[in-house]
């Protein structure tokens, strides 16, 4: 497929409390309908942080109708403290990562009524957004796949420093994960999945997450891990984005063989 065929189309989905979300969609157009790819950035991220503009290129470029997208908090920053503290829980999250597949499904995105094969959906979580990936699969069916970068642990609670008080946004976070903190089982809901899952993961990630890697595999050795050597947890990445990276590109190509074979896509 050439790259001068490849499109990149941006795209807005209002919610009806004020928020929104931002996203993009890439990919070649020739009306062939693509396996499809839902990438969602980490907590401290946005779509066009570092890596995401080239990774998605990339997925496009390799035949997948790849959409990227900013999770409602980013944009909330503008509308003040009350909505970025609504928009940065696990919850909101959650909700945003289904109201961009839902306008996928109903034909609102770009081009997806001719580029998008609507039966072969998986989609892709950076650091918190991997552990939400998690989540929300176990929840929806009619997610076929998921990949897991450098995430998959629960969330972190918010903790006071030095004797001083939370955050608003911090102690909404904080009050959400008590709320649902069922549901938020990482563990038990990964080993819930009835989709192949792939866990990419860097050896030089921080210990929380490399010790929850660990568990997943005793939870679900039948699932697919990769241990990205030298990998931290954007491997080797930086925002500017200063190029690509050994651990990134292995991150990319094993994502990819993985999506490829789940999908029987050649």
């Amino acid at each position: 497929m050439g790259k001068r065929l490849l499109e990149e189309l941006k795209f807005r989905i209002d919610a009806d409390d004020g928020l929104f979300l931002s996203g993009a969609v890439r990919t070649v157009q020739n009306r062939i309908a693509k396996p499809i790819l839902i990438a969602g950035h980490g907590f401290r991220g946005h779509k066009d942080w570092g890596f995401w503009p080239d990774i998605a290129n990339r997925f496009a470029e390799r035949g997948f109708y790849t959409v990227t997208f900013d999770f409602a908090r980013i944009d909330a920053r503008r509308l003040g403290e009350e909505a970025e503290a609504r928009a940065s829980t696990v919850s909101r999250e959650l909700r945003d990562w289904d109201d961009v597949v839902t306008a996928l499904l109903e034909g609102r995105l770009p081009l997806s009524a001719a580029e998008a094969d609507r039966s072969r959906l998986a989609i892709l979580g950076h650091s918190r957004a991997g552990g939400t990936a998690i989540l929300f699969a176990a929840e929806h069916p009619e997610v076929r796949a998921a990949a897991i970068w450098n995430g998959g642990a629960s969330p972190v609670r918010p903790a006071a420093a030095g004797g001083q008080p939370l955050s608003v946004k911090e102690q909404a976070i904080l009050d959400d994960l008590d709320r649902h903190a069922d549901r938020y089982q990482m563990g038990r809901q990964f080993g819930r999945l009835r989709i192949p899952a792939l866990v990419v993961q860097g050896d030089r990630d921080q210990e929380r997450l490399l010790s929850q890697n660990r568990a997943l595999q005793k939870i679900a050795p039948s699932q697919t891990f990769v241990s990205i050597l030298g990998g931290d947890h954007a491997f080797g990445t930086v925002d500017p984005y200063a190029g690509t990276t050994e651990t990134l590109d292995l991150a990319f190509e094993e994502t990819e063989t993985f999506l490829r074979k789940v999908f029987a896509y050649y």
